[in-house]
């Protein structure tokens, strides 16, 4: 009988005895196969899951899989598109430069006076421009321009002029303020905000799905050595059952009901083998480790359920914290933000165009280039003012979207009360399976302990004479059941209270990751 056949006769409780079993397999030397820590026994899984052992931590556990994950790779990504629209809008009062650069050449015939033969005639033209202009978001228009212009013929005299000049055009109703002309800008950064709270849901919802894949893949391992133990159990009393029938003390008759039972348990433990699997799977698509052969790997949970010091306040304070912190409420509030800016919006785009504007320029003229440089001081000036107004009628496109962008609005707010009252009720269901889960620690750790005790005294009253097979066996069922609710409820109880705090959207905070919308 090797070391761990001793240590598994030895001792009954499951969890040291997983915890002595992996101890040796680190100190021995050779391969560690999987079999090797989830069970004594040969698993009928051994060709799948053959592979190295794989021991980590659950902190390192979310930390590789928010690294890996290639639903955090990708929905990383979101906050960076959404960013590149707010710099497309904020474009738009960008200062727009122009230069334009024109020489033509032409030649021609002219009439003069009353010559009956027309001249020939060549003409050079020039002309150079650069003007700068700027959108501002109160609706103003401003530019600036400065130009020079060249005629050279073969029959008149040379000209060159030169012009600069500025000129503001001012919105009066549509287009005028702030509100209208950063409503883009700013719902492309609410935009920038949602993709934000939408990366925290996602890694909210990994670092979940790890850490219930992460404990639920401890339970299966409980579960498998208790399986096991509740087999050995029930061939040790076959063993001392075919001794007292050799000795005659009991009636061959007895054995079907051990063997059937024998029989019964073995299938569990195959049950419980099957789920271990299905766990380490589980466990090892959301880590996505990097080595080709990860899916025949045998992660070994290196933490074990605990009772956290700090798990709950009245509940008042965990749906005050649901409230402002729920990635999808957060998402619902900024949506309305949305509506909100396109009503004033669409509401501006009712008033009808009326603008002002104002033209001011000096120009230059002389026969030579040089002297006909734009110069701000020139005598020559032209200078102009205006309005400008314009009315649809009867504007039906206009009234159609700002009902429809109020009737949106409409829908966003119900959406938002509705959703407020749906994680009320999400975070006191979830505060409900945690004080349920954590009574039933105490509960199922008395039942086990009265279940030890209870087999035992079974057990010594059939080596008397006085039991039965059945009550044996019934009372070993007995124990392996209350063994099973006992790990399952401390599972049950570190699994309600991810599920809690995701509900409240504190997870990540409460495991010391910084969430995308505090970067």
């Amino acid at each position: 009988m090797n070391v761990v056949a001793i240590l598994k006769n030895t001792f009954l409780k499951p969890g040291y005895m997983l915890y002595c079993t992996c101890l040796i397999f680190i100190v021995s030397a050779g391969q560690v196969k999987a079999e090797d820590i989830t069970s004594g026994r040969l698993s009928p899984f051994l060709e799948l899951s053959g592979g190295q052992m794989l021991r980590i931590g659950l902190q390192d556990a979310i930390l590789m899989a928010l690294e890996r994950n290639p639903t955090v790779t990708i929905q990383n990504l979101q906050p960076d598109i959404a960013n590149t629209y707010a710099k497309e809008q904020r474009a738009a009062f960008d200062p727009d430069l122009n230069i334009t650069l024109n020489q033509s050449r032409s030649k021609l015939q002219r009439f003069l006076g009353t010559r009956p033969e027309p001249v020939d005639m060549t003409w050079d033209r020039s002309s150079y421009t650069i003007s700068l202009s700027e959108n501002l978001p109160t609706g103003t228009t401003l530019s600036a321009n400065a130009s020079m212009t060249g005629s050279v013929s073969s029959l008149y005299t040379d000209q060159y002029s030169g012009i600069v000049g500025v000129s503001v055009t001012q919105s009066l109703l549509q287009g005028f303020g702030l509100g209208a002309n950063l409503a883009n800008l700013r719902k492309a950064h609410l935009d920038f905000e949602m993709s934000k709270a939408e990366m925290k849901a996602v890694a909210e919802g990994v670092v979940a799905d790890v850490e219930q894949a992460y404990w639920n893949l401890y339970l299966a391992s409980e579960e498998n050595a208790i399986q096991e133990q509740s087999l050995n159990l029930a061939e040790r009393q076959l063993q001392e059952s075919l001794e007292r029938v050799t000795v005659g003390k009991l009636p061959e008759l007895e054995l079907a009901a051990v063997h059937a039972e024998v029989s019964t348990r073995r299938e569990a433990l195959i049950d419980a083998q099957s789920r271990y699997e299905q766990a380490r799977l589980r466990f090892l698509f959301l880590l996505n480790p990097t080595d080709q052969s990860f899916w025949s790997m045998a992660p070994v949970p290196l933490d074990k359920p605990f009772l956290p010091a700090d798990t709950l306040d009245v509940i008042d304070v965990h749906e005050q914290l649901g409230m402002k912190y729920r990635p999808d409420l957060i998402q619902a509030r900024l949506a309305l933000k949305k509506g909100d800016l396109d009503i004033q919006q669409t509401k501006n785009g009712l008033l009808p165009r009326l603008d002002v504007f104002i033209t001011m320029g000096r120009t230059t003229y002389s026969s030579t280039f040089n002297e006909a440089i734009p110069d701000p001081t020139s005598r020559f000036f032209d200078a102009s003012t205006g309005f400008t107004f314009a009315l649809p009628v009867p504007n039906r496109e206009a009234r159609a979207r700002v009902l429809r962008a109020q009737r949106s609005r409409e829908q966003m707010d119900l959406s938002l009360r509705n959703m407020e009252r749906l994680v009320q009720m999400d975070v006191r269901s979830a505060y409900i399976e945690v004080l349920r889960s954590k009574e039933q620690i105490g509960t199922t750790r008395v039942t086990r302990e009265l279940q030890e005790k209870k087999l035992a005294a079974e057990e010594e009253k059939f080596r008397v004479g006085k039991s039965t097979n059945f009550l044996v066996l019934q009372a070993q069922r007995d124990l392996t059941a209350s063994q099973l609710d006992e790990v399952r409820s401390m599972v049950a109880y570190l699994n309600a209270l991810v599920n809690l705090y995701m509900m409240e959207g504190t997870l990540l905070d409460r495991r010391g990751i910084n969430a995308p919308t505090d970067t």
